[in-house]
């Protein structure tokens, strides 16, 4: 339900729902919505669906601890087993021992029918990496005096007057409500705008890595990944493995790659489009909503990806966990800029007072 929200929105459904009187299931990638909301977790794995108290950060640490314990006993058992089956094999025919290896066997059957202590399943963790890139000189990209409004007139400005830069070292996410000009800005630095005033300027030789809201749908429907990465990357490649190696990088395997874009789900064409963008090899991520599409490992292995990466980074997001793991520099976008002094929890903090100072004076915070 958060897809699409601003965080002041995130905040204010999070409020709304953790009142809520009557049933409520959530599906969400978004683990700080899930942890203010939710009061049992649902998870399924391997076609079985479990159930956990408590919200999203109790069932991680109750499941660790659970899975911790498991492969304790687990070990503990296979010792055991092995030590019995290798007592057994040792007894030969000798006549004192074969009465105690028959008791062993019979405590191996007695387990076998109780149910082995089974391992804990553990899924492969995804891994992201963005490829090394060289630093150029800073600033990377510089807004010189640039104001801009869509219509072009004075009166329409959403900015003005922004004397704003990015270098390799620039960890920067844009908070703001939904049309405040945050797509907008990102759509500046990357050249698919030009300022109405000023001068936007770029070192020469920078390759940005852009994702959009919409890059889903800009890839070709009727193409397999492979195909589009092909296309995109002409003779990147010769072998065909190579292209799937590439691919695979950003978890998209086996037939995943050889099917039509049109078939993969959302999840799978952002890490198409993931791909696509690692291979450009960036010097600045430019980042709108990454997250709508990606699943809770997919974020995370995003954030190790980002905080790995050598070059700069803006992050236009609602997911305050992903703000809060990559972001050094908060800038708010709201009739201009204005850098964020606290943290992101900070941030959310204040809408929430906000909210409800609102809802006292007889607005509806809903619409915030």
């Amino acid at each position: 339900p958060t897809n699409h929200l601003d965080l002041s929105s995130c905040v204010w459904l999070e409020d709304h729902l953790r009142g809520y009187d009557k049933i409520l299931v959530i599906t969400s990638h978004s683990q700080d919505f899930l942890n203010g909301v939710c009061s049992n977790i649902m998870v399924l794995q391997r076609s079985k669906l479990k159930y956990w108290a408590g919200n999203y950060e109790q069932y991680v640490k109750t499941r660790t601890e659970q899975e911790t314990n498991q492969m304790k006993l687990y070990a503990k058992q296979q010792e055991e087993i092995k030590h019995a089956k290798e007592f057994i094999a040792s007894c030969g025919t000798f006549a004192n021992l074969v009465r105690q290896a028959k008791s062993r066997q019979k405590m191996l059957d007695k387990m076998e029918e109780a149910g082995l202590i089974e391992p804990v399943h553990q899924e492969k963790k995804l891994v992201l990496k963005f490829p090394e890139c060289g630093r150029l000189v800073p600033p990377l990209i510089a807004l010189n005096d640039v104001a801009f409004s869509y219509s072009g007139k004075k009166k329409d400005y959403l900015y003005k007057g922004l004397n704003i830069g990015v270098d390799s070292d620039s960890r920067i996410a844009l908070l703001g409500p939904n049309g405040a000009g945050k797509s907008t800005l990102v759509k500046l630095m990357c050249a698919e705008l030009m300022p109405t005033e000023g001068t936007v300027q770029r070192r020469p030789g920078l390759k940005i890595g852009r994702f959009s809201q919409h890059s889903n749908d800009q890839l070709e429907p009727e193409l397999s990944p492979v195909e589009y990465i092909q296309k995109q990357f002409p003779g990147m490649f010769k072998d065909v493995q190579d292209w799937r190696t590439a691919i695979g990088r950003f978890g998209l395997t086996g037939t995943q790659q050889m099917d039509k874009i049109s078939k993969l789900s959302e999840g799978l064409k952002s890490r198409l489009v993931f791909t696509e963008l690692a291979l450009r090899g960036p010097n600045v991520l430019m980042l709108d909503e990454p997250t709508n599409h990606l699943d809770m490992e997919c974020i995370d292995s995003l954030a190790d990806a980002i905080n790995s990466f050598q070059g700069g980074l803006v992050l236009v997001s609602h997911d305050f966990r992903l703000i809060e793991q990559v972001a050094k520099t908060i800038w708010v976008c709201d009739q201009g800029i204005t850098e964020w002094k606290g943290s992101i929890r900070d941030y959310k903090d204040m809408l929430r007072k906000k909210m409800a100072e609102q809802t006292k004076g007889g607005i509806d915070s809903g619409t915030c």
